[in-house]
């Protein structure tokens, strides 16, 4: 930003320094005033490399285009006039385009002409720009996103994409409206702000590694003695703090158990952030690093160190999150020895990456190997994580990294020191616990940041100068892992001094590296033969299972690590819980009743409950409520207090990959099958449907001439997909057809058994029967298969397992999987065997497929996704897409289609009737002001939805046949994405109100629904932005509404300082549905106003959006 004849100019990069901090606007514009000096970095050498080489990048790229013999006007250092000009002469391209309206300007790079009428004629433009980086960044598309905001208001049309020219000369374009509403919003805020600017003050972020105001923030924090300086201090927690009158270090570490109680924050977390502090005040006075040893506590802490070993060595990775359009790249892994010998292995692409990975693990195993008690140290959970992510993604060395793994032979030295004693530094990095044990890097490399940074730069200018550094970095990480380990066996020997002996971990069954089963071994030949002849997904799908297997059992032994803050937020374990009391009994055994605070968890009724620590099977679960808190489980002795409860081990894959492998020899024998089929996309001859035609007609009619094909049949919400598959099944009965039905649960195919409404025979037990009349059930698997194979049943319902049968190939004439969106391609192809032909059901686009591995290719994806090959709907010459919705009003529609529907999708006829007495049919938003920083559960927005909720009970409504009736319990979803906030809603409404979360409700419906969002801020958020803002989610939450959707959330969601592509499009979507959206007061009245943007700026309905 800078003064122009005393006008404030703004750019895009002050527009992510906004986003990002908005104390960083407030030294820039302090600066831009003059009433501060700029930060004493200048501008170095490398930044003038840096813009050499984009301008070179630029300049060919442009010699590209008229290499074309493409027209260009070359506008260099001209007006916006000009600009114009060159625009409505119809050229082709418009190089170095001014565009200023008095506030925003630049240069974009081109403006690319497109055949789209504009008022320029019958053509318009847009905008690209040529950018060094290999990646499309979210700077670029902010950038953009403001030009083509310049560009529409010029033209009289917005342009539908902006296109990033990235350094290795791809073309990489974006749709505008996946950018253009938080762009819109990220700049009036900044516009707001400049004008009226409040008082700002330093609070840590993740932009401050990479801010040149860093020095000066964090001595303002020190001399404030700023409660962000304890270790561990969440964003909410300082709020909180705040909130209750602790505004400093010392003040907390002298805080009272009262006042501390008044913050809300749990007792064991408050009192873990006073020790903290006053751990930190002790160093403070002595001037000097301080440590307090806490108590030993079982498989905890210091207790988790094994016995030492000469071959123990320790691993420390570096890698660039962003690369690869956000794949990522781990460019270095370093291994050092107790001896202090070291070996890097370097990757700079995909295919080293590949061979890094490999080798890293012989090494590791290779030292196993000689020394059966040796262990690999690392800190923290990065570089067991990468070691996951890579051997997934390359299907390479997975079997040996899973028995290390199960073996325990990676040891994280983070937990060791977090579950055992209390330091006096400000965070527990490597980098500042090393002071502990009296080591201080040195070197021009600093941190894991400088690493990424000082990396982009060699992929600039290659100056080996540059690797070195890195490696002299890594190497200096790792010689601190190994000196850590020593200073924690020192530590752990004084703490046994004091308590006496302590016990090492319990030696893992594996002792040694283990040869592969005969089965691996058959299973790897195939693997490689398949890769060998040309079928490389089909080889990666044969060891799908075992791959997704894996993190279950690596879960299973890891969760101990987790801090008892970290189980409550795990989705998998239960962590917070009370000890067992006895409430009854159940034969021989007794059943004992747990509490806990509301949480997710993949425990259920008849799973195996085990300590997360101990790994102790406590008992079998009885009862669950993750909502109310409540867990009974049986046993046959009183369970031990415990932090954590989990799940045990994933289920038996054996019959699925039998399946698959069968499937494989067919393949290289050259038989035909339907699982070949499958992979290679073979459909139907001609999907398209026929003139006057219904999507639903066309799926019976494509079902019945079904010979050995695939037929998908993609159903946005509300779009009768469960209506189609029943007419089809209905009709391929009638046709003397045998047709099963298999989904990733039993209640997904009790649903299209009953819909169907002929007799039916479903595997399954009798609790999870779906009790439709004429549909039978058995849990006998044999039974059900004679009765389908002898014909006594025609319509057969059961899960991939029992469809992987060897007795059941080809038994069916036609299999129908429902909700295949969700069903991994792996299972399908498992299942096909049993069928002559497949029919895939279900919507990408709705919740995902829950997968827990990184799998290599496209093997990851589920059936349905693999037959769309990357398009967001079914193109029609590949299968049917169900484009009209019969639930909701066109506005809601609106933004669904545009989310997630290329636009494909319309409400059906009648539709527009549906409204809801004194409210806009469609979207709402409910601002909730939040007086202290949310995360899972907020009771300002939990109060708001109740409000709602009241509010709502009784008034009129019409539906879509124009009928009129009062709104019920029954007739309001109330949806939040935490089970935390779900329990805090429930207890303010009555019995009978229908609350859950998104995954509860999907494929329910109701007049209306109300959204929770819940957290204050993305950066409170669990599970961060993916989780929060993710796209299937939404739209899942949206579109379970018939005419009303209430989203309540705090205004602060918008502003999410996001850093990947793939984040701004989903906090796009959201500031997306705020512009389409009617605003709420607090007494639930609608203000009648739409928040358009593009209208309130204008002055007028229909303008584009001015800037």
């Amino acid at each position: 930003m800078y003064r122009l004849d005393g006008r404030l100019v703004l750019s895009p990069t002050d527009l992510t320094r906004h986003q990002e901090c908005t104390h960083l606007t407030a030294l820039d514009l302090a600066v831009a005033d003059g009433r501060l000096q700029p930060p004493a970095e200048g501008v170095s050498d490398q930044t003038v490399l840096v813009a050499d080489l984009g301008i070179a990048h630029e300049l060919r790229y442009l010699e590209s285009l008229e290499e074309q013999g493409l027209t260009v006007a070359r506008l260099h250092g001209r007006s916006e006039a000009a600009t114009v000009e060159a625009m409505r002469a119809g050229v082709d391209v418009v190089h170095q385009a001014t565009l200023f309206d008095g506030t925003w300007g630049g240069q974009a790079d081109f403006l690319l002409r497109t055949p789209a009428p504009s008022d320029l004629g019958r053509w318009s433009y847009e905008v690209a720009d040529a950018k060094l980086a290999r990646r499309v960044t979210v700077p670029a598309l902010l950038q953009m996103a403001t030009y083509a905001d310049r560009l529409a208001t010029l033209q009289g049309r917005a342009p539908e994409r902006v296109c990033v020219v990235t350094g290795d000369g791809e073309s990489r374009p974006w749709r505008l409206v996946d950018v253009a509403a938080y762009a819109r919003r990220a700049r009036t805020r900044l516009e707001g702000f400049v004008v009226d600017v409040p008082a700002t003050g330093p609070v840590p972020v993740a932009h401050c590694d990479r801010c040149t105001w860093q020095p000066r923030c964090a001595a303002e924090l020190r001399a404030g003695d700023d409660l962000s300086l304890v270790a561990g201090m969440r964003r909410d927690q300082r709020t909180a703090l705040l909130a209750a009158g602790v505004a400093t270090l010392e003040q907390l570490a002298d805080a009272t158990d009262d006042v501390l109680g008044a913050t809300g924050i749990g007792r064991a977390t408050r009192e873990r952030l006073r020790e903290q502090a006053r751990e930190q005040l002790r160093g403070r006075v002595a001037g000097a690093p301080t440590r307090t040893l806490l108590s030993p506590q079982p498989a905890q802490g210091l207790l988790r160190l094994p016995e030492p070993s000469p071959g123990d060595l320790y691993l420390d990775f570096e890698g660039d999150p962003l690369s690869g359009d956000g794949r990522g790249l781990e460019y270095l892994a370093g291994l050092g020895d107790r001896a202090g010998r070291f070996t890097a292995l370097w990757a700079h692409d995909a295919a080293e990456e590949r061979r890094m990975v490999a080798e890293l693990v012989d090494r590791v195993v290779a030292g196993w190997r000689e020394d059966p008690g040796m262990h690999v140290y690392h800190y923290a959970a990065y570089e067991v994580s990468a070691l996951k992510r890579l051997t997934g993604r390359y299907g390479v060395r997975e079997a040996e990294l899973d028995q290390l793994l199960r073996a325990e032979r990676f040891v994280d030295l983070l937990p060791v020191v977090r579950q055992s004693m209390r330091i006096s530094t400000q965070s527990y990095s490597i980098k500042k616990v090393e002071a502990c044990y009296g080591r201080a890097h040195t070197g021009d490399v600093a941190d894991a940041m400088s690493s990424v940074v000082e990396y982009e730069k060699w992929l600039v200018d290659r100056d080996p100068g540059r690797l070195q550094a890195i490696e002299d970095y890594n190497r200096d990480d790792v010689d601190s892992t190994r000196e850590l380990h020593d200073w924690l066996e020192n530590q752990r020997a004084e703490l046994a001094a004091s308590h006496g002996p302590l016990p090492r971990p319990t030696v893992a069954e594996l002792a040694v590296p283990a040869p592969r089963s005969d089965a691996e071994v058959a299973e790897q030949a195939l693997v490689e033969r398949l890769h060998d002849a040309g079928h490389p997904l089909l080889g990666d799908l044969v060891q799908w299972h075992r791959r997704e297997a894996r993190p279950g059992w690596w879960e299973f032994f890891s969760r101990g690590e987790l801090e008892d803050e970290q189980l409550v937020e795990d989705r998998t374990a239960l962590g917070g819980l009370s000890s067992g009391v006895e409430v009854g009994t159940e034969k021989r055994s007794k059943l004992y009743a747990f509490t806990f605070p509301p949480q997710d968890t993949k425990l259920s009724v008849g799973s195996k409950a085990f300590d997360v620590d101990t790994r102790a099977r406590i008992g079998e679960v009885r009862e669950i409520d993750a909502v109310a808190g409540r867990l009974v489980v049986k046993s046959t002795r009183p369970p031990a207090a415990s932090r954590g409860l989990g799940p045990e081990g994933p289920l038996d894959d054996k019959p699925l990959r039998e399946s698959i492998a069968a499937t494989a020899d067919d393949v290289l024998a050259g038989r035909p099958c339907l699982g070949r089929a499958l992979l290679d996309r073979v459909v139907p001859a001609d999907t398209r449907r026929l003139p006057g035609e219904e999507a639903g007609d066309a799926v019976v009619r494509l079902g019945l001439a079904l010979d050995g094909q695939v037929l998908a049949v993609q159903g946005p919400p509300g779009s009768g997909k469960t209506r189609a598959a029943s007419r089809l099944i209905r009709a391929l009965l009638d046709a003397g057809k045998k047709v099963g039905v298999t989904a990733t649960s039993h209640a997904v195919i009790g649903n299209v058994l009953s819909a169907v409404g002929r007799p039916a025979l479903q595997k399954c037990e009798e609790h999870q029967a779906c009790g439709a009349p004429g549909v039978d059930w058995s849990k006998d698997a044999a039974e059900v298969a004679a009765r389908l194979l002898d014909g006594s049943a025609s319509l057969v319902g059961g899960t991939a397992w029992f469809w992987c049968r060897p007795d059941l190939a080809e038994a069916v004439d036609v299999l129908v999987v429902d909700e295949a969106g969700q069903f991994s391609l792996a299972n399908a192809l498992a299942v096909a065997r049993s069928a002559r032909s497949l029919v895939l059901l279900g919507d990408p686009q709705q919740l995902a497929q829950p997968t827990q591995a990184v799998h290599p290719g496209d093997s990851g994806l589920s059936a349905l996704e693999h037959l769309l090959e990357g398009h967001p709907t079914v193109p029609e010459d590949r299968g049917v897409f169900l484009d009209r919705t019969y639930r909701m009003h066109p506005r809601l529609t609106a933004f669904v289609s545009d989310l997630a529907y290329e636009g494909r999708l319309e409400s059906a006829s009648g539709r527009e009737r549906i409204a809801v007495d004194g409210w806009a049919s469609g979207l709402a938003v409910r601002f909730v002001e939040h007086t202290r920083a949310s995360a899972a559960a907020s009771s300002e927005e939990a109060a708001a939805v109740a409000e709602l909720w009241r509010s709502l009970q009784g008034v009129g409504w019409v539906d879509a046949a124009g009928e009129r009736s009062g709104i019920g319990p029954d007739d309001v979803l109330v949806v939040a994405p935490y089970n935390d906030q779900v329990a805090r809603i429930r207890g303010l409404l009555p019995d009978g109100a229908r609350v859950g979360t998104v995954d509860r409700f999907q494929g329910q419906e109701a007049p209306v629904v109300v959204y929770s969002m819940t957290s204050s801020s993305a950066d409170d958020a669990p599970r961060g932005v993916e989780f929060l803002y993710d796209l299937h989610r939404l739209n899942v939450a949206v579109s379970r509404a018939k005419a009303l959707a209430v989203v309540v959330m705090g205004e602060q969601l918008l502003d999410a300082a996001v850093r990947t592509p793939e984040q701004l499009r989903q906090v796009n979507a959201l500031c997306r549905l705020v512009e389409m959206a009617t605003v709420v007061d607090g007494d639930q009245q609608a203000l009648g106003r739409e928040r358009d943007r593009g209208s309130r700026r204008s002055g007028q309905p229909g303008v584009p959006p001015t800037w």
